[in-house]
């Protein structure tokens, strides 16, 4: 039976003095940077995109069950036959029966230079064990004999991986981001304007950004057609993610190097004597310029310094990637993708 650590979330999850209670097994938590309220939860996958190569014969045969298999409309659903500006011969999306969470197959693709046999996309996480042993069973009915998931696992090459660190108790508005990589940032805000979603590391010519920080509480309730249970007892809920491109095999993804000390993560609290309302108006403008420029605007002396020594201790304090990064390679070991 699991344990659970019972989390009650800062100050600003509990309006009209309302007391938002969640409960996180322990196994799920790298560490409490703020106790009894705020944990940051080990790394798990939230996408993954392979490409494989089979038997040249296999395709066409392939493409055929699949447009067969979602005429019928059982389990396979018709898909869009582009990704990006990749068209394929046949696509499908299979929706698993717990949960509704949904793979992506893609057979035969046109572009020029491209010759590998299939892609398949799906969020590992949301799929399960059950899930991902429905996937395996799905996917290998479509060619008797022919097609094999575990080979797909493991001879694939993975072409994206989205790796997400989820940071349960504390809104993404209360959060500062600090990403120490190039490119630009971008920031969403909701109606009332407090930030949603941030997208950093946006390069020229890409519009992909590496990394993404969003309240993924916002984000379900958003996305969710049918009212389900708020997780975590309705606590705030933001989400960290990572986007690789290994080009290399699952089974060699355990030496990814730890990108998360390439960002860090503060809730930074007002120093002792400084006025909530100003405080507040700081963090905004950190926010929104930067934590450099934002100091910068602010005259020099002891109350500058003050202000920039509470951002270093709160940075500090609240995050260790380290610590982060100790749980992989667990992900990939614990949906059952591939077996060791």
């Amino acid at each position: 039976m699991p344990i659970y650590a019972t989390l009650t979330g800062v100050s600003s999850n509990k309006p009209e003095g309302k007391l938002k209670i969640g409960k996180i097994p322990l196994q799920k938590i790298s560490y409490l940077p703020v106790k009894g309220q705020v944990a940051v939860l080990k790394p798990i996958i939230d996408k993954i995109s392979i490409t494989y190569i089979g038997d040249p014969n296999l395709t066409p045969v392939l493409v055929q069950n699949l447009k067969q298999e979602t005429e019928a409309g059982v389990c396979w659903q018709m898909a869009p036959w582009k990704n990006g500006p990749v068209l394929y011969q046949a696509t499908a999306d299979l929706v698993t029966p717990a949960g509704g969470s949904v793979a992506r197959l893609q057979v035969g693709p046109k572009k020029k230079g491209l010759s590998y046999t299939l892609r398949l996309e799906f969020n590992p996480t949301a799929l399960g064990k059950p899930g991902i042993a429905f996937l395996k069973q799905q996917l290998e009915a479509l060619v008797l004999d022919g097609l094999s998931f575990a080979k797909v696992m493991t001879d694939g090459r993975v072409t994206r991986l989205d790796v997400a660190v989820d940071i349960v108790g504390v809104n993404i508005s209360d959060l500062l981001v600090n990403v120490q990589t190039s490119g630009k940032q971008h920031w969403y805000y909701s109606a009332n304007g407090k930030q949603e979603t941030g997208y950093f590391g946006i390069v020229k010519g890409d519009n992909n950004a590496k990394w993404k920080a969003y309240n993924k509480r916002q984000q379900l309730k958003d996305t969710t057609e049918t009212p389900v249970a708020q997780a975590y007892g309705g606590l705030s809920h933001t989400r960290l993610e990572y986007t690789y491109t290994p080009m290399k095999p699952l089974p060699l993804l355990g030496d990814l190097p730890n990108r998360f000390t390439e960002v860090s993560v503060a809730y930074p609290t007002a120093p002792k004597g400084i006025k909530h309302h100003d405080w507040a108006f700081f963090v905004d403008s950190c926010s929104r310029r930067g934590e450099a420029a934002a100091l910068a605007l602010m005259p020099e002396g002891k109350t500058r310094n003050r202000y920039q020594n509470a951002l270093k201790i709160a940075h500090a304090e609240f995050w260790r990637p380290a610590k982060i990064w100790e749980a992989w390679p667990a992900p990939i070991l614990n949906v059952g993708l591939v077996h060791t």
